[in-house]
């Protein structure tokens, strides 16, 4: 049997409405705007603080820096490298040229695996590297603070060089 196009059945009267969003999916680039945001500030409020510390001596990563620097460093070691972690976390704090800083960063960081390496007795209990001390866990968690620093210097939604 052929339908004519009088006895065709009509199409829908109204269009298909889009599913509807759920509350995550409409939040979700906000919260990554202010997260990325968050994160990059809480690198430099860190860099700054712990800086100072070194900078007035009270630090106590103060004995790990010397101990992972062959030789006997001077004094002034300690607060040099507290007046550039102060510059870092400025540098984070502006959010200008994060990119640029991504070496210096994380030769910064990765340095401070030297304990790991200069220093094994007191990162590890027992010399077992699953085992770690308090040192070894304050060490190795700067892998997370190497990935946070590689995700906001990466992050380009700002500006469209990516610098």
């Amino acid at each position: 049997m052929t339908m004519t196009p009088e006895l065709k059945p009509p199409g829908p009267l109204l269009p298909a409405a889009p599913a509807p969003q759920t509350l995550t999916t409409r939040l979700r680039p906000g919260l990554h705007r202010w997260g990325v945001t968050l994160l990059r500030a809480g690198l430099g409020v860190l860099y700054v603080w712990f800086g100072i510390l070194k900078i007035i001596e009270r630090s106590p990563a103060g004995v790990l820096v010397t101990g992972t620097i062959p030789g006997h460093p001077g004094g002034w070691v300690v607060p040099a490298l507290g007046w550039v972690e102060v510059l870092l976390g400025l540098w984070l704090l502006s959010g200008r040229g994060l990119l640029l800083a991504l070496p210096v960063l994380g030769a910064h960081l990765c340095g401070t695996f030297g304990v790991l390496l200069f220093m094994p007795g007191t990162a590890f209990d027992d010399g077992n590297p699953l085992l770690l001390t308090l040192v070894g866990e304050f060490v190795v968690k700067n892998l997370v603070l190497l990935t946070a620093v590689l995700v906001v210097t990466t992050d380009s939604r700002r500006r469209p060089d990516g610098v």
